[in-house]
């Protein structure tokens, strides 16, 4: 008897989907009403949209932009998640850590990171002129340059992680095999090892570009003014001039290319049951890519370079650390800093004791931290932060916790189709989430509460829980709840006795990711908080909005606790 086709697996998933509907599906339905001036149906903030010149021109910056994150994040990341997969034990753990502490690091904070090191007064321009390249303080703030740096150090370990979490997985064996048949390293390369990496790349991109599709925040904080992006026009039209309309019809507008994106890709991120189906369609992008990989590898040029390769590594010790490897070791490492320092130069400038910020400091105080601490202002917005991301990752594990269980264990036809609705949130941009939500929440009288808030707050950190738990459930023993089932446990006493224990390193991962994301909403918050309510990444927000205040350093090192206490849980995961 197959205990894991009861029904009531099944019906785990309803909660979860109900509240995706309720609280995700239908503000973005409504966003459609809106866009279209329903009841009377009208095209014309579409045709308004279409005939100004200047809305174009943010559409084709705002793609031209996302391509050029994704595809940096590609060269950087690929090359750096194959050399940490690499690493021997210890130094592996530690880079790895060095990727993942940004991701787990508050946006806002990394963002005036970024603003930190490219000031006047930062530390690069202190380096240019320290060492006499340059007179004087070159603007790198404010400027494409900063946003284009400030989006590419946000989305690299999006792009670092999933390559990492393939390439960790292959049998290096193959690309010896390969080798001693007499394929070149590049050969070997394009034929054996990049094929089977192609998952991981399309995922990275595509979480990288639809990512980019929606920056909000980096543009604004970190570029000039011809490098504002759709997101921050949408926000612009509602905050400034109130025109819910036609920000609707420009978020529907974003919110179509991006899932146009999403579904030219093959598909998107993996399936909760390890199938890649998608990824063997002959017309789907990996199969693409992989013919142009297997060709590359063929093309004659790549061979005449790959035979000069190899007739002069003939008769070499294999052990030989060779000009190449030293350039992977030094890439990696400068990678992994860039990766790091904004993160470093946050602590050391928040015991700056002057008024202004400067590198490096002239003088050390706690004073800053003595400002927060003693702001009524920052108190009660931390207050407020705490109890909405509490609350925020309680429900989350709840709803997504009893979702990821049954999509796992329900074998519930159409499972990849439900696990893509419960991780819409992650690709669809923020601002149009934000629109959407706005509008219902204000119908419903919930604007500028805590309820409201941290029902906006729950649908992204539910998807995150449902990728972490998925993962957690795929890798427990079914033989375990068998066991427990044919010893008579029901199937509440096994999930409670068997399967909760056993996978309590998983939750607790997955609660501690559901409140950092929470915790770290800006986007949506600023749409529905009201002027009465306040988080904490909203009050920073509206401050480094207008400058570089050296209390926010203290803050921002005081958020950075919070992913450094999550990195143990997720190791154990």
């Amino acid at each position: 008897m197959n205990i894991f086709a009861f029904g009531i697996n099944k019906v785990m998933i309803l909660p979860a989907l109900l509240f995706m509907l309720v609280l995700f599906y239908f503000p973005l339905l409504n966003i459609v009403g809106l866009s279209f001036n329903l009841p009377d149906a009208s095209t014309e903030h579409y045709e308004r949209f279409l005939s100004n010149g200047t809305m174009l021109g943010v559409v084709w910056r705002t793609f031209v932009y996302s391509a050029w994150v994704t595809g940096i994040c590609l060269v950087l990341g690929y090359p750096l998640a194959v050399f940490v997969s690499r690493m021997v034990k210890r130094g592996h753990t530690f880079m790895l850590v060095c990727v993942i502490l940004p991701y787990l690091t508050s946006l806002l904070v990394r963002t005036y990171a970024w603003m930190l090191l490219l000031s006047d007064s930062g530390l690069i321009n202190h380096i240019l002129v320290t060492l006499g390249l340059v007179d004087r303080p070159v603007p790198l703030l404010y400027t494409t340059f900063g946003a284009m740096v400030g989006m590419v150090h946000l989305t690299l370990p999006m792009m670092v992680l999933p390559i990492y979490a393939i390439v960790h997985g292959l049998n290096m064996e193959q690309m010896r095999a390969a080798k001693a048949l007499g394929g070149g390293p590049l050969r070997s390369f394009f034929q054996v090892f990049l094929p089977q990496t192609l998952p991981g790349v399309k995922a990275g991109c595509i979480l990288v570009f639809a990512i980019s599709l929606g920056f909000y925040i980096t543009p604004a904080a970190l570029g000039g003014p011809k490098d504002i992006l759709l997101s921050n026009i949408i926000a612009k039209l509602i905050e400034t001039l109130l025109d819910f309309r036609y920000a609707s019809a420009i978020s529907m507008i974003l919110l179509i290319f991006t899932v146009g994106v999403y579904m030219l890709s093959g598909g998107g991120l993996a399936s909760v049951n390890g199938g890649n189906q998608d990824a063997r369609k002959p017309r789907s992008l990996g199969a693409v890519l992989g013919r142009m990989t297997r060709a590359a590898g063929n093309a004659e040029p790549m061979m005449r370079l790959q035979k000069w390769l190899w007739d002069r590594k003939v008769g070499q010790s294999t052990r030989r650390f060779v000009p190449f490897q030293l350039f992977w070791y030094l890439f990696s490492a400068l990678l992994l800093l860039f990766l790091v320092l904004p993160s470093v130069i946050v602590v050391v400038m928040s015991f700056n004791g002057n008024d202004a910020l400067g590198f490096p400091p002239t003088s050390w105080s706690l004073r800053w931290y003595e400002t927060f601490f003693s702001s009524e202002t920052m108190m009660n917005a931390s207050a407020n932060s705490i109890i909405i991301a509490t609350g925020t990752a309680l429900l989350s594990l709840a709803l997504g916790g009893t979702a990821a269980y049954a999509l796992v264990r329900g074998n519930i036809r159409g499972s990849q189709v439900l696990y893509a609705l419960l991780l819409a949130p992650i690709i669809v941009p923020s601002i149009v989430a934000a629109v959407g939500t706005y509008k219902v929440f204000a119908d419903w009288g919930v604007v500028g509460s805590t309820l409201g808030v941290l029902l906006g707050h729950t649908p992204g950190s539910l998807a995150y829980v449902v990728i972490i738990l998925s993962s957690t459930f795929v890798g427990l023993d079914k033989r375990l709840e068998m066991a427990s089932a044919s010893l008579g446990a029901s199937r509440f006493r096994t999930i409670v006795r068997v399967v909760i224990p056993l996978v309590a390193p998983g939750i607790l991962a997955a609660g501690i990711f559901a409140f950092i994301h929470s915790f770290d909403e800006v986007v949506i918050t600023s749409f529905i908080a009201g002027v009465s309510f306040a988080t904490l990444p909203q009050q920073i927000w509206l401050i480094i909005q207008h400058q570089i205040d050296p209390q926010i350093a203290a803050i921002s090192t005081l958020v950075m606790i919070l992913p450094i206490i999550a990195l143990p849980f997720f190791r154990r995961r």
